[in-house]
């Protein structure tokens, strides 16, 4: 087993990958979900979604997540980060479908990814900033 460098940490978030989003729940095990993210280096990572669902209403419960990211082929390698999160609502129509355009592109393709942006109907969308505080790296065989 083998701590990533910062460097490498980065360059393994900036490819395309699924996260796992975890937050708290009292009384129960933590809410998964699998999750599309963007990430900055030396930054913040952020997820849009709706804000009416059960990950935006335990996250502005919560203050803080957990996200997972894993490479299952080998070298195996993951990323685990905690954090505050903040939530908040993204706009219009026009401001929800800018936003969320270049996150399905990066994961669906550019057509793809303006013809999922462009389905959107609703502005009960927001994006949602978790600042990593403490991470975890790993890379194994």
């Amino acid at each position: 087993m083998a701590k990533m460098t910062g460097a490498d940490r980065d360059a393994f978030l900036l490819e395309r990958r699924i996260g796992v989003l975890a937050i708290g729940r009292v009384g129960s095990g933590p809410l998964l979900a699998p999750i599309w993210y963007e990430y900055t280096p030396g930054g913040d990572f952020e997820i849009c979604m709706g804000g009416s669902t059960a990950k935006a209403v335990r996250l502005r419960a919560e203050g803080r997540a957990s996200i997972c990211v894993q490479d299952e082929g080998r070298p195996y390698r993951y990323v685990t980060v905690e954090g505050p999160v903040t939530v908040e609502p993204i706009g219009t129509i026009e401001q929800v479908r800018a936003r969320i355009e270049p996150m399905a592109a990066r994961y669906l393709g550019a057509a793809a990814g303006a013809a999922y942006a462009a389905a959107f109907r609703t502005v009960d969308e927001v994006v949602v900033r978790l600042t990593p505080t403490r991470w975890q790296t790993e890379t194994l065989g």
